[in-house]
């Protein structure tokens, strides 16, 4: 005889059929789940050559491999892919405007975001940073002009596009061997009446009027020996970085970024006075320094051929070799004094991480879990002691941490908002870029003979740039149509 089916009965039926259904396709999600992790997948980066904290990204890739095993189970096999700094932007944007998935991670310039983002090639970055624990302690440990350098367009907003991958500042390097010579410090007392600085607290008080009597007094050509060297090339973006600088602590500006104005504003009397200055310390510096790239000013240091020489901590270990790591200090480049206060303001360097938005979904749980291991404490540690520059406040402030580097103690004292400043981030920054550099080299090489004119240049040029893209709300004025590099 059938037994009567109740309401109880049939809500247990249904139950235990739903259990069963589920635990089918649970079990057939972690087989999935196993078998697709059991796929090696490559996670390729492209990155910078011959760039000692971009290449690091590959040499500790056994690690991260480790760890994506330990951690999720993954099996992931890192490929490095490097270019140099002027190929760069153009081999990324070129395999990004493809909608390739070339290259899951790409190490890029701070100031690329705006162009890397405008078109949706890169991941935004925000929602991913909240829900994951490990990025999200990692953005909460980053000062102001970390997050705003490596992370947002428009510049200091909210939208983060990049995790900061290598932070860097520019350094001043001195040979404090000649600093510290008995003759030396008699001799400058004697001369300008006050010590040689020899100390980095001595360092962090020197402007530049007294910097330039130290440049001056180690200019001895005769023996070989200058005082000074610094970047001018035309290449990538060697002379701006210096001369934006100088600007800055000047008084000066180089645009209105709301308004996208540059003409009236970098070609101010302040920023012609600034460019003035940096090109006229040509005369303390080696023959052909006015062409110096960052390798130009390593091998003045390293050949013993300049008492000092402005470049990134991050050739540190370039400079500071094995032969000279004893002779050189590591210093604040020189500030200017403004209404009795020192100024000290100098372009970041650094480079973030971004994401490609159109690799597949193994690819990105891929690239996400290395970020994430990234930011691990002991990763950012290792780092570290192979020579890169994390930016995570965590690790910047451990003890004993300026004394992992010579230039970890300058670099994380400039590396703050009040002496560190990114520039533009706009999706034309290329040919901002271009237009800048062939006019402050023009100036520097003598084929104009006006810092007025190449500053006139330059503004005349970036104002159409912004206004022919729809940036800008003016046109360059007409004057600009008689301006020549001449």
């Amino acid at each position: 005889m059938r037994r009567p089916t109740t309401a109880l009965n049939r809500t247990a039926f249904v139950v235990l059929a739903s259990l069963a259904a589920l635990g089918t396709l649970y079990l057939g999600a972690r087989r999935a789940f196993a078998q697709n992790n059991a796929q090696p997948v490559t996670l390729t980066i492209l990155g910078i050559s011959g760039w000692t904290p971009s290449e690091l990204a590959g040499k500790m890739a056994p690690e991260f491999q480790d760890y994506a095993k330990q951690t999720g189970g993954l099996s992931v096999r890192i490929k490095f892919e490097g270019a140099p700094f002027s190929a760069l932007e153009q081999k990324a944007a070129t395999s990004l405007a493809a909608h390739s998935k070339e290259y899951d991670i790409i190490i890029s310039d701070s100031q690329w975001l705006g162009a890397l983002s405008t078109p949706g090639w890169i991941v935004k970055l925000n929602d991913i940073i909240q829900r994951e624990p490990l990025l999200k302690r990692a953005e909460g440990s980053f000062n102001t002009i970390t997050r705003w350098a490596y992370q947002t367009y428009p510049y200091g907003s909210d939208n983060l596009w990049g995790l900061p991958q290598e932070g860097d500042v520019l350094a001043l390097y001195v040979r404090n061997d000649l600093a510290r010579d008995a003759k030396n410090q008699a001799a400058f007392k004697d001369k300008y009446g006050w010590k040689l600085p020899t100390s980095f607290e001595e360092w962090e008080q020197v402007t530049w009027p007294k910097f330039e009597q130290i440049m001056g007094f180690f200019n001895r050509p005769d023996q070989g020996l200058y005082g000074f060297a610094g970047e001018y090339s035309k290449t990538y973006d060697f002379i701006s970085d210096h001369v934006m600088s100088m600007m800055w602590m000047w008084g000066g500006e180089i645009w209105d970024s709301n308004a996208h104005q540059v003409y009236g504003i970098l070609n101010s009397p302040q920023n012609n006075a600034a460019l003035e200055y940096y090109i006229a310390l040509l005369k303390y510096q080696p023959p052909g320094a006015n062409t110096f790239d960052i390798n130009g000013v390593i091998q003045s240091l390293t050949q013993g051929k300049a008492f000092s020489g402005l470049t990134w901590a991050a050739v540190g270990p370039a400079i500071l070799t094995p032969e000279m790591k004893d002779k050189i200090i590591v210093v604040p480049p020189p500030g200017r004094i403004v209404n009795g206060k020192m100024v000290r303001i100098y372009c970041v360097g650094g480079q973030p991480w971004v994401v490609n938005k159109f690799i597949d979904r193994q690819h990105m749980r891929a690239a996400l879990e290395f970020l994430k291991w990234w930011y691990l404490p002991e990763t950012q540690m290792r780092f570290a002691r192979l020579g890169g520059n994390p930016v995570a406040q965590y690790v910047l402030d451990r003890p004993g941490f300026e004394q992992i580097q010579p230039w970890y103690r300058e670099y994380r004292y400039m590396l703050v908002t009040e002496r560190a400043r990114d520039f533009w981030h706009n999706p034309t920054y290329a040919s901002l870029l271009e237009v800048q550099q062939e006019a402050w080299t023009a100036y520097a090489t003598g084929v104009v003979n006006s810092a007025k004119v190449a500053n006139d240049y330059a503004a005349c040029g970036q104002q159409k740039i912004l206004y022919d893209a729809g940036f800008a709300r003016q046109a360059p004025p007409s004057s600009c149509e008689e301006v020549r590099l001449r």
